[in-house]
């Protein structure tokens, strides 16, 4: 090698460095500034190919900022950038990792763009669905992937996989009416394939780690499937589904239940009836034939209650079950086992916020911790820990330049008007 070739490396590794453009200078010059220059005439799906040829050029601290920078410029609209991740999706050599980074990054109206253009699967939907800001477009998302699971539910799948698949869906937003609406349409569904393609069974325990089975009482899911048991029969095909026996299984497993809590807390039944739903007049509906003695379906399924309590526990109290019975009915409030003298005073001990405590139960973020595996678990509460320290220090901040306070100007000195006499024509 001789001495001109060693100079041009020499330069090449060395001087070449102080040359290299930074992210933002980069995007200026080869995506902005042709798009302001009227001399150049690009198509959006152009632009759309430039940005994400650009962004795979580089590592992902750069590519974060090169964003961050084309949402920043007016220039860039957000089609060009829903334009960049479907070619990313649909590109053999460029990942479709790079549409999921634009869909977080990028404002909402671009995030659900991407969502409702670009082919991904549920799992990167769900990464950029957690990241907009507007909780209502998280609900439309969220309701709209239930209601995909909903129509793709043609045969019977496993059911430990579909509650993993539902729990993933419904874990990244609070639940609301809208959300709850699509979730037992699905769950319903998945219940009503089984009874029809296995003669009849029906296995609650799966479907259980998605909706309590306190809650798919109250919300009648006995008559939910019905009615998507009767959608899967043919034309000629006779409606063997047995309503009252669907509803005894779902009172037999909740008694089960109770009992089984009650025991192991060495409380009385009707401490844990929180877990029993409401069977009473309100939450029954009253049938055509029952309409001459309206109370009769509720005695009917009170009677049922009364039964499986008694399986359950052969030795219960006369006044306990009694009390479980009034409980159901509606004619007595229920007694909520919750130790919450002790549990303050022990939590203010410990330095521990109840009303903190309490919301995080309510919310279901406890619920969902405790069905993740020890390892996944640890990475959750990590990412929460880290994300919420985060947000800590930002509030601090910005409450210190609240308070700052800027130190008063000294008043100048009052200078006494000179005064004159006569008037004076200038």
């Amino acid at each position: 090698m001789n001495l001109k070739d060693i100079g041009k490396r020499f330069q090449e590794k060395f001087l070449g460095n102080r040359e290299e453009k930074t992210p933002e200078e980069v995007v200026k010059e080869e995506v902005i500034e042709p798009i302001q220059d009227e001399n150049t005439e690009l198509t959006s799906q152009e632009i759309a190919t430039q940005i994400i040829e650009l962004l795979n050029q580089y590592p992902a601290d750069k590519r974060k900022v090169i964003i961050e920078e084309l949402r920043k410029s007016d220039a860039v609209s957000s089609a060009m950038l829903v334009g960049a991740a479907v070619k990313a999706v649909d590109s053999d050599e460029i990942p479709s990792a790079l549409a999921v980074e634009l869909g977080r990054q990028a404002s909402d109206k671009t995030a659900v763009g991407i969502l409702e253009n670009a082919s991904m699967s549920r799992a990167d939907r769900l990464k950029i669905i957690e990241t907009l800001t507007d909780n209502k477009l998280k609900e439309d998302a969220i309701c709209k992937l239930l209601g995909e699971m909903y129509d793709t539910l043609k045969s019977l799948e496993v059911q430990n996989e579909l509650a993993s698949k539902i729990n993933h869906v419904i874990g990244i937003v609070k639940r609301t009416d809208k959300i709850n609406e699509q979730l037992y349409r699905v769950v319903a569904k998945n219940f009503a394939i089984t009874y029809y393609q296995r003669n009849g069974a029906l296995s609650l325990y799966q479907m259980e780690q998605v909706i309590p089975i306190n809650e798919m009482i109250r919300e009648n899911m006995p008559e939910k499937i019905e009615e998507e048991y009767i959608k899967l029969l043919n034309d000629d095909e006779e409606n063997k589904f047995d309503i009252q026996d669907v509803k005894e299984r779902f009172i037999d497993q909740m008694t089960k239940e109770v009992h089984e809590k009650a025991q192991k807390e060495e409380q009385p039944e009707s401490t844990f009836m929180k877990f029993l739903g409401e069977i009473s007049e309100e939450k029954v509906e009253i049938e055509e034939e029952d309409q001459q003695n309206p109370g009769k379906k509720i005695k009917r399924e009170i009677g049922l209650l009364e039964k499986y309590i008694r399986k359950y526990n052969s030795q219960i109290s006369q006044s306990d079950l009694e009390r479980c019975l009034k409980i159901a009915r509606g004619e007595e409030e229920e007694l909520i086992y919750e130790p919450k003298k002790e549990v303050i005073e022990e939590s203010t001990e410990d330095g521990i916020n109840i009303e903190v405590l309490e919301e995080c139960i309510d919310s279901g973020l406890i619920d969902l911790l405790g069905k993740m595996g020890e390892k996944e678990r640890k990475e959750s509460l990590k990412a929460i820990t880290n994300s919420l320290e985060k947000r800590v220090q930002k509030e601090k901040r910005i409450q210190m330049i609240k308070n700052a306070k800027v130190a008063p100007r000294e008043e100048a000195p009052k200078v006494k008007k000179a005064e004159f006499k006569g008037d004076i024509d200038r």
